[in-house]
């Protein structure tokens, strides 16, 4: 198979296409015929030599992939030869052939293309996770988040606002008439000191950058609020976002 190998720590220029073995394909495993990956944060700082949990170079990262099913490993049932996928993958997904494990491959409807669909599990899914698994958002509800102009962000305007909630977004000025368009109802400009003062309070805030807009989030929340926010190395490593809970 052909594969995008981070050769050593640097930019763009140590990536480099080679050929290497096709993956074994176990039990309870779906080997995929790569059409699109995803690019994220981790997969940009693995490349940078950033990042604690890549593995060490020469190397092959990539969180998530679309693509068609090439085979079935023992045991595997719900999913058929040649259908159209997504998957989450634990590195590996800069190739023309992923194996994972059968749990993590959805079907993609045919109304997402396969960039389309390699642009959802890592994004989608943590701020999927965020907000209605651990945070539990009802319709009516009032959420803060941060970095609104990102991949979590947007991912998680769009999903709080098909579940009825009302939307505050945190950006850079530049991103406010787009984070508008994508359904943030109130725009936020971070870059300016004492930013959270004079706003109400949220039933959820999602954080995705972590550090001193943390301590902001928190007093930000409601009593019986929560929040989302960034923390490396736990829960969803691709997007390093978890969630803690008031």
């Amino acid at each position: 198979m052909r594969a995008v190998v981070i050769t050593k720590h640097g930019g763009p220029g140590v990536l480099e296409v080679r050929e290497r073995s096709d993956p074994e394909l176990g039990p309870g495993q779906v080997r995929i015929a790569v059409a699109a990956a995803g690019v994220n944060f981790a997969d940009v700082m693995a490349r940078m030599g950033l990042y604690p949990d890549a593995p060490k170079p020469p190397c092959l990262v990539g969180y998530e992939v679309a693509g068609t099913v090439l085979e079935l490993g023992g045991g595997v049932g719900g999913l058929s030869h040649g259908q159209r996928v997504v998957a989450g993958t634990m590195f590996d997904g800069y190739a023309s052939q992923a194996v994972v494990p059968a749990d993590d491959v959805i079907g993609l409807p045919e109304g997402l293309t396969f960039e389309q669909g390699a642009a959802i599990p890592v994004n989608y899914a943590t701020a999927w996770a965020g907000l209605l698994g651990y945070g539990s958002m009802q319709p009516g509800e009032r959420v803060l988040v941060h970095s609104a102009g990102g991949g979590v962000g947007v991912a998680a305007t769009q999903i709080a606002k098909r579940h009825g909630a009302e939307v505050y977004g945190s950006a850079s000025p530049g991103k406010h008439e787009r984070i508008r368009e994508l359904g943030v109802d109130h725009a936020i400009d971070y870059t300016v000191s004492g930013w959270e003062k004079g706003l109400p309070s949220f039933d959820l805030v999602l954080d995705a950058i972590g550090g001193r807009s943390s301590g902001a989030a928190t007093r930000c929340c409601a009593p019986a609020g929560g929040w989302w926010r960034s923390a490396p190395r736990r829960s969803c490593p691709a997007s390093g976002a978890t969630c803690s809970r008031r």
